[in-house]
Formats: structure tokens, sequence, C-alpha cells
């Protein structure tokens, strides 16, 4: 039984082969590298990757390779290119650089669907949760990690690096941390609240003129506008845990208003909540509630504040019950 070429042999042999085929090939041995190509369904890969490598100006590489294999190819004499090689190393090349692409770019721009809420670890062992219909965007460096919030909300838990320090850009507003847990959300194109749940984060906007930044410790909270960054509010701790309950896919409603917690299902789920009557949209409700779970929320929320709901099409209205 005949030893199988093995891979390193096939790729040397692909790079002579290529070599050649930049010098011209006659007919005699166009033959042979036909055949060569017909004996092992893997030759034909093998030569459309280094035709690929020879294309991109890599040729110190081939040529080191082809050097390696002197003796076992083919004579050097001038030839053209063969049109169905450099067609099929195109295509080769353009699938390889399409994946490659899509990876590094998949890698570095990380988005959530309505309803759809993901954690996704960092490089540098930091990590980001993404609420629903968020997008973020991850740009690394010797001296800084930055994260763009496009659009959403995101939680971020920082792994400590006094050397690169950790920024969020949502707009113009900037976040720094080091060694933290914190939640950004946008509101809009130019709104966005920054709340700490441990460790402290600075905020400030980048603006034409340099601003002081403003320190929020652990359980503080603030709104950076387009005018300013307001003064920090504090929470109680079940009021952090409230923030950040979204991130098990939780909605915790204790204190909003009935039109506040309509407006947070509407963000996860495309059946939206409708509260036809502002009295009743201003009324105060509490609970705990999944966030892919609007028709439980609207039946509570009903038994708490004596109203009626009824289904429109993919709307679920809350209303005032009509007493005879």
């Amino acid at each position: 039984m005949a030893r199988r070429e093995s891979a390193s042999a096939i790729e040397e042999a692909a790079s002579a082969w290529v070599v050649q085929v930049d010098r011209g090939l006659s007919s005699s041995e166009q033959a042979a590298l036909d055949a060569w190509v017909s004996a092992d369904p893997r030759h034909l890969g093998a030569l459309a990757r280094a035709q690929a490598l020879w294309l991109q100006a890599d040729r110190a590489h081939i040529y080191r390779s082809a050097k390696s294999a002197r003796g076992k190819g083919p004579s050097a004499l001038k030839w053209r290119v063969p049109a169905r090689w450099v067609w099929a190393a195109s295509v080769v090349m353009t699938v390889a650089f399409a994946i490659y692409g899509w990876q590094s770019y998949a890698a570095t721009h990380i988005s959530t669907n309505i309803g759809e809420i993901r954690h996704i670890p960092l490089a540098d062992g930091s990590s980001v949760t993404l609420n629903t219909h968020s997008q973020v965007s991850v740009e690394y460096s010797k001296s800084t990690r930055i994260v763009r919030l496009d659009r959403g909300e995101a939680l971020f838990d920082v792994a400590h690096d006094v050397t690169r320090p950790f920024i969020v850009e949502a707009g113009t507003v900037r976040v720094r941390a080091v060694g933290t847990e914190f939640v950004v959300r946008r509101n809009g194109q130019s709104d966005a609240q920054v709340t700490v749940a441990r460790g402290a984060v600075d905020v400030w906007r980048e603006m034409t003129t340099p601003e002081p930044s403003v320190r929020l410790a652990a359980g503080l909270r603030t709104i950076a506008t387009p005018v300013t960054v307001a003064i920090p509010q504090r929470l109680s701790d079940s009021e952090v845990a409230r923030s950040i309950a979204w991130q098990d896919g939780i909605l915790d409603l204790d204190g909003r208003t009935l039109a506040e917690a309509a407006a947070e299902f509407n963000r996860y789920n495309r059946e939206t909540v409708i509260i036809s009557d502002p009295t009743l949209a201003s009324r105060k409700v509490v609970g705990r509630f999944h966030t892919s779970d609007p028709k439980g929320f609207a039946a509570a929320a009903a038994a708490m504040l004596d109203a009626h709901v009824r289904t429109e099409s993919d709307h679920i209205v809350l209303e005032r019950r009509h007493t005879p």
C-alpha cells in the first residue's frame, strides 16, 4: 500500500507549483500539474491556498516553502497562470477573508434582539451582560479598554487592571472604572443613566471644553444629559438589586407606576402593554415578573388595581373596569 502523502509535503509541493505557475508552464508541465491536482482531493485546496498567499504578495513565504521542495517539484520554465487555478485561489481567498472578517467583527460587535439577554466574557477577564435590544462594540489596546454602548443597557463586571483603564462610551458620556460592577443605560441618543453596584466609577461628558468628572461610589446613580451630569442619587440595597435583576430575566417593579412598568415590559416583548387611562397609568404596582411574561404582568396588575384586561392583535390593553 502506498504511503499517504503528508499535509506538509502537499503544502510544499503546492508552493513549488505556484512559483512555477508565476513563471509559465509548458504544455507538458500543465499536464503534470493537472495530474498532480487530480491525484489527491487535498491537492486543489493546497494549491488554492498557496495561490491566495501569492496573490497577497506574500512571495517570501512561498519562496521559502518552494526552496524546501526544490528537486521535488517541477522545473522552472516560463508560463502563464492557468485561469482555472487563479479562479479557484480567488474563491478560497475571498471566502477566507469573509470568514475571518466576520469572525473578527462578531467578536467585537455584540448585540441582543428584543427579549434576549446575553452574558459575554471579555478577553481581559471582564464581562458584559447585555439587556434586551442592546449593542456594544469592544476595542482593546495595550493602553486602554474601550467598550461603546451603541444602544440599550449593559451591566459591566470589570477586571482590575490599573495599567489599562476600562472606559464605557455612551454617546458623549464617558464612564471610567477599575475593578467594579456597574450598569449603563442609554435613554435615546444623548442621555445615559449610570448605576454602580460595586466599586466606583468616574462619569463625565466628552465635550470641546474639558469638564471635571463625577465620582460614583457603590449604591449611587446619576443621569448624564447633553447639559450636565446630575447630582448622584443614593439608592437602597434593594433598589440596587432591582436595577440589575434583569440580568436574571426578572423585572422587580416595586414602587413603579403602572405606566413605567408597562414601558419596561414593552422593551422585552413585541406584544406590548397599553394603558388606556392616565389615572390608571399613574397608580403604583408591586411584584417580580419574568421579562417574557407580559400577560402574567397584566393579569396581576389588573387584580391589584381592579382593572380590566383585553387583547387587541399584538397589544394587551389595561383599562379601568366599567361598573354597571
